[in-house]
Formats: structure tokens, sequence, C-alpha cells
């Protein structure tokens, strides 16, 4: 875990009240199709509304998993633009997400009614009242480029002017069956002066296999937590969209194989992760570096595991060491040479052996495993990211060379671009 899209709270990416709150209405719609309705008839989107994605640099990758003859394939919608091209008024009605596989149609998504407008009220609330800083926009929504003037909060936009729709806080798309989605397109249902058109925005899908030859960055029994199907964590975030934070399993002392501490744990020794060794993933040349939290301030279990604490420690330290030292804690950088960057965070104070100019080596011990930054408790949150902004880049898929497809379920043959089957997977890592 490593951040929110406001000052963060401990194992929580976002505001999770639009997210947690619809996730039950999407997935009742993620398996039923709707029709378009009879009144709308197809337009060019120039002539009544412009879309573009929220975020510049935008990649929409699919989760893609392949178990016997089943194919899994899961995608975050993208954020979207959409502005008022004549000087008319018009209204967004609905969003409809059309998924095709082989080129088929295989899925209709309706978005409309009181989740779509409350969306779109509250991200018009927080951009046109300046209720969160840049960096903590960023984190949410990666390189956004805000529209200029303020943006509609109730779905009608004056001549020129804009609304964002945030799709990937309130729908996602998630199919079985035995082709992959090749396919999307998402279309906006507008009226004005009584008339009712469809503007259609093709998505362009990037499906993406990691590129490095990488090895595990921890070693020993792991339970790798908050993968690419949670919703609510690190997939509702830009840049670690793909991450996964690592934390302890087969903890000496305690009651069960999954539990990350000793019982009532009173120090950060009481963790079995904690101060693990932490190795570069691969060769590169470390890019960036920070190691100015104090982990003295995240020392205490009682005090780290209270949200109000940690977002109060995160306040006071970003004015005085920057946002991401301090929401990722001490961390490391590592461009691998091949458009795919490593990230190691909530490093153990004092630990890091690299600084930046250094090359890496795969395998190579780089720090250990701490509690500094956005944590409720000692773990590495890694990621691959594709440019070395934690702020701006895409997260990206990755697989690991020592943690086969096959950890995720060994019953069956499986292929996979990421970990990313369940919440969680145990695996002790060689």
């Amino acid at each position: 875990m490593v951040t929110t899209a406001q000052v963060p709270q401990p194992l929580r990416l976002l505001a999770a009240g639009t997210v947690a709150g619809m996730l039950g209405w999407l997935v009742a719609l993620a398996v039923s199709a709707t029709a378009l309705p009879a009144f709308a008839s197809p337009a060019s989107p120039a002539e009544k509304v412009g879309i573009r994605y929220l975020a510049q640099g935008k990649k929409v990758i699919p989760v893609s998993v392949r178990i016997g003859d089943w194919e899994i394939t899961d995608i975050k919608l993208p954020d979207l633009v959409a502005t008022n091209a004549q000087e008319p008024p018009v209204t967004v009605e609905q969003v409809e997400v059309v998924v095709k596989a082989a080129g088929a149609e295989a899925l209709r998504l309706t978005i409309s009614g009181k989740p779509l407008a409350d969306a779109i009220v509250e991200f018009a609330d927080i951009v046109n009242n300046q209720q969160r800083p840049l960096p903590a926009l960023q984190l949410a929504y990666g390189n956004i480029a805000l529209p200029e003037g303020k943006v509609s909060d109730n779905g009608t936009l004056a001549g020129g002017q804009s609304l964002v729709l945030p799709l990937s806080k309130i729908a996602f798309v998630h199919l079985v069956g035995h082709t992959k989605v090749d396919e999307l397109e998402i279309r906006l249902t507008v009226a004005t002066g009584g008339e009712r058109t469809v503007a259609a925005f093709p998505v362009a899908l990037t499906p993406y296999q990691v590129t490095g030859r990488y090895m595990f960055p921890l070693k020993g029994d792991v339970q790798m937590a908050f993968l690419p199907l949670s919703y609510i964590h690190h997939r509702a975030a830009a840049s670690q969209e793909f991450a996964m934070d690592l934390v302890g399993a087969n903890q000496k002392d305690a009651a069960s194989f999954t539990d990350i501490s000793r019982p009532n744990p009173m120090a950060l020794t009481d963790y079995g992760i904690w101060g693990r060794e932490v190795h570069a993933v691969g060769d590169g040349l470390v890019v960036e570096t920070g190691d100015r939290f104090p982990e003295k301030l995240m020392s205490d279990p009682v005090k780290f595991n209270q949200p109000d604490y940690v977002r109060g420690v995160l306040k006071e330290l970003i004015p005085q060491i920057g946002w991401t030292n301090a929401v990722a804690g001490n961390y490391v950088v590592i461009d691998h040479f091949n458009g795919e960057f490593s990230v190691y965070c909530h490093l153990q104070e004092g630990s890091i052996r690299v600084r930046t100019g250094d090359k890496a080596r795969k395998g190579m011990v780089i720090a250990r495993v701490g509690n500094t930054g956005n944590s409720s408790a000692p773990h590495l949150h890694f990621q691959l990211m594709d440019g070395q902004s934690f702020f701006t880049a895409n997260g990206l898929p990755m697989m690991f060379g020592n943690v086969p497809a096959r950890a995720m379920i060994v019953d069956y043959p499986v292929t996979a671009n990421t970990l990313s089957f369940s919440d969680s997977i145990f695996y002790t890592v060689p």
C-alpha cells in the first residue's frame, strides 16, 4: 500500500465511498446486456461532444489470465473528458461500454442515473473547489490534463464547457470466456434541443507482457496482497494499477499461516517481514531514491494502525521531504532500459544500499523491508511503471521467473501477464 487520492489513509488508495458503494451495482451490470435506447442514433463525436482521456499518455492495459481453455480479461476503464463543441447546451444522459471479443460483442455495460450523476458531482467538486493538490490527483488519475474553466457538476455542458467522467472509479470490465477481449468502445448518449445522439469513443487497448526477465524482490514465505483484481486498493490508482504489497506469511509464533505478525504486536520486530532483504529484480540504473522518512514515527503498531495517526504524519512530512518520500516512504526506483521502471517502497530507514546513478544488478540486495510512508504494517510495496515518475507514469503488469503463473492456481495450466487471479497469493519464493 502506498497512497490515496487524498492525503492518504493506511491501506486505502482512494476515498472509497464512491467505489465501494457502487461495486455491487456494477457487478450486476457486468452480467447483463442492455440495448441502446430506441431514440438514439449514431452521430459523429465532433458534431456534439469531443471526448479525450483525462490522463495524457494513458494506456488501457487489460489483465489477461488463461486457465485451461478459459480466458479471463479484466479492464480498468479510462477516465474521460467530454467537451461541448457547439454553442447550444448539451446533456450527457448515459454512458455505455461496448466490449467485443474476437470481433463479436460480448458485453454491454450501462452507467446512468444516480451513479453517473454522483460521480460527475464528486469529481467536479474536487477540482472546482481545489480540494486536493495536484500530486494527490495524479496519484489517483495519472498525468491529468484538466479542462479550462469550471467543469460541469450536473451533466449539462454550456458551449465550450467540459465535464469529467471518472469511469475508473465507478465501473470495470470483467469477462470470462473462450476468447480475449480485443475491442472496447465508450458511447455517450447526449441530448440537446429535444434531439438525442450518440458520441462514440474507441478505446485503444494495450495488451502488455512484461519485457524484462525479472526475479521476485523477496525470498522466502510471502503473501502477495492487494493484487490487480482488488479495485479498492492499488488498482484504483494510476502508476500503482498492477502493484502488490508483500507481507509476511508463516510467521513464527503466529496463530495462523496467514498472520503477518505475532499476536498483539508491540514492535516492528514482531513482524517477520520487517528487515528482510530486498533484491533488485533485474539489471538497470538507479534513477531515484528517497531516504529521509524517519521510521521512529512508524515504529509503534498501536499508533500506525490508526488511519488518523498516519494521515497526520504524512501531512507533517510532505512539506519537509516531498510527496514521494512521504507517501512511498523510503524508496528506490530502477530504470531497466526497456521502458520498464521498478519501484520499491516503505524501505527500512538507513537500509538503502544504492544511490542515484549506481548500477543495479539482478539479485543484488538494495535495501531491507521497513515500515515507512503510508503504511499500516511492515511490508514491501512493489510495482513496475513505464516512466520514472510515481505520479504520472502508467502502471505495468509484471511477472517473475521464479514465481510462475501457476502460483495462482495449481490444478490447471495457467498463463498470464500479471499475478492477479485473486486478491492474495501465498508462495514460498526460492
